[in-house]
């Protein structure tokens, strides 16, 4: 008996719609094997290797970097032939490519990591990395030719320049590139730095300079040396500015750039009224060696649990539309990962997908009659010793509150789940109504599709028979 094609699909999908399913593609610069892998970078990963007497080695790289991984791995192996060292591949990591895939280089028992291509630079908890950028073609005289355009709005202003991934080789000669730069845009202060910069922890000194010159910083012009990619949405995003403007590599031209736009934030604020209208919030944990995402991981199911919202930990490694939709019953989902995850405003996900900054918004009343100054990615900034950490208090929850989607009161106190259980157990004492003693299965009812009928007692016991022994390829009995 053939299925046709109407009633496969009520099942499961066709076998074409692999084949015409689409993609967003990266936005970043297709890379030659000369770009990721030269003399410099030879050079410094086998004395990294010979200086910590390294003895398994994995070379994690992104998808578009597989075609060359072969012949850098064949190239380390030869150079370190006499030192017995294993090298392995790492590729379709667990979570996303700009993090270290800690959990896969577990399994080959691997004592270190190099790092290719597009990396957060989250601190890994387990292992040692070394981290390789491409080195993407833009001389120096053409980028002096464009940030020349500028020198009439930074003149006399404080001037951030941030030099993306492959793109901060130029910064090499840090005194020189400082001296030309001023010379070109004239601005009243000048910073120069590389994006996203090494993982490092937060210290009191650094928060109180950033307190101080957060007042300033609105005034300043912020340049981006790269493509308009995920790293520069971030960084845009979390560093408060008057203008960014972006000076792309690949096509040499500049170009100014609104990161906060209306609709970008009317929908996020939209994602907070969900996450607080939320009966059930699903906890994604989309990153196992990022330093603290445990004790954010307890900090949301506590402030949840104040305002008497269930939560659920899931982990299913790299996250779709598929996985997501089988939890049909969680309202609002927490990605809890790499700062550079850009599923948030994906419309292809059934349910919001919120941060963790944006759940904390929602949860944590301190923040309620507080506008933030600047986006928080990195949830590590968020627990105790980051630089946008405010506690939370149980007893400011209020008990009711009014929903700005729905325009319901909802309740907001831990106890509302006592004083509801034990009416229900109370309801479920009378004889006349004892149907049940708790709405958990309401929502399974309320579910147009609930599996496959068992047909309990409908069909009679089989009886033990003799399975097959052997092996596949050939079986006892054949």
């Amino acid at each position: 008996y053939i299925m046709s094609n109407t009633t496969a699909s009520a099942f499961s999908t066709l076998d074409t719609a692999v084949l015409e399913r689409q993609t967003e593609a990266p936005n970043e610069p297709i890379v030659t094997f000369e770009q990721i892998w030269n003399e410099t970078h030879e050079k410094v990963s086998l004395g990294w290797i010979r200086q910590n007497a390294y003895k398994r080695i994995c070379l994690q790289f992104p998808d578009d970097y597989l075609p060359h991984s072969n012949a850098i791995s064949t190239c380390l192996k030869n150079a370190l032939a006499a030192e017995d060292c294993k090298v392995f591949i790492l590729a379709d990591t667990t979570y996303g490519s700009c993090c270290v895939d800690e959990i896969a280089a577990a399994h080959v028992e691997s004592d270190s990591v190099i790092h290719f291509g597009n990396a957060c630079r989250s601190k890994a908890s387990r292992l040692p990395v070394l981290y390789l950028y491409p080195v993407l073609p833009l001389a120096l005289p053409q980028m002096l030719k464009q940030l020349a355009t500028l020198q009439t709005e930074c003149a006399e202003r404080e001037v951030c320049v941030y030099f993306d991934i492959g793109y901060q080789h130029l910064y090499e000669g840090e005194d020189t590139l400082y001296s030309q730069v001023r010379e070109v845009l004239q601005p009243k202060k000048l910073h120069i730095e590389v994006y996203p910069p090494p993982a490092e922890d937060c210290n009191e000194v650094k928060q109180q300079e950033e307190a101080a010159n957060e007042a300033a910083s609105a005034e300043r012009i912020c340049i981006f040396v790269g493509a308009d990619n995920q790293r520069f949405a971030n960084l845009s995003l979390t560093t408060t500015a008057l203008q960014w403007h972006i000076l792309d590599g690949a096509t040499a031209t500049i170009s100014l750039k609104n990161p906060l736009t209306a609709q970008y934030i009317r929908r996020r604020y939209y994602y907070i009224e969900k996450c607080k209208d939320a009966q059930t919030l699903g906890l994604i944990v989309a990153t196992l060696s990022a330093v603290g995402y445990l004790d954010v991981v307890s900090r949301l199911q506590t402030m949840a649990k104040s305002r008497g919202i269930k939560t659920q930990l899931i982990s299913v490694g790299r996250i779709n539309p598929a996985k997501l939709a089988n939890f049909l019953e969680i309202d609002c989902f927490v990605l809890i990962g790499c700062p550079f995850n850009n599923m948030y405003n994906s419309k292809e996900y059934y349910k919001p997908i919120v941060s963790v900054f944006e759940a904390e918004m929602a949860l944590n009343p301190a923040w309620h009659m507080k506008y933030p100054a600047a986006y928080v990615t990195d949830f590590k900034q968020l627990l105790p010793e980051g630089r946008s950490f405010l506690p939370f208090d149980a007893a400011a929850v209020p008990d009711q509150d009014v929903s700005l989607v729905s325009g319901r009161v909802r309740g907001g106190q831990e106890n509302n789940e006592t004083v509801e259980t034990a009416a229900n157990t109370a309801v479920a004492t009378r004889a006349k109504m004892a149907l049940m003693t708790s709405d958990t299965g309401l929502s399974f009812e309320d579910r147009t599709w609930q599996g496959l009928d068992p047909a309990l007692g409908q069909t009679e016991p089989a009886k033990i028979q003799q399975g097959l022994s052997g092996i596949p390829i050939k079986y006892s009995h054949d």
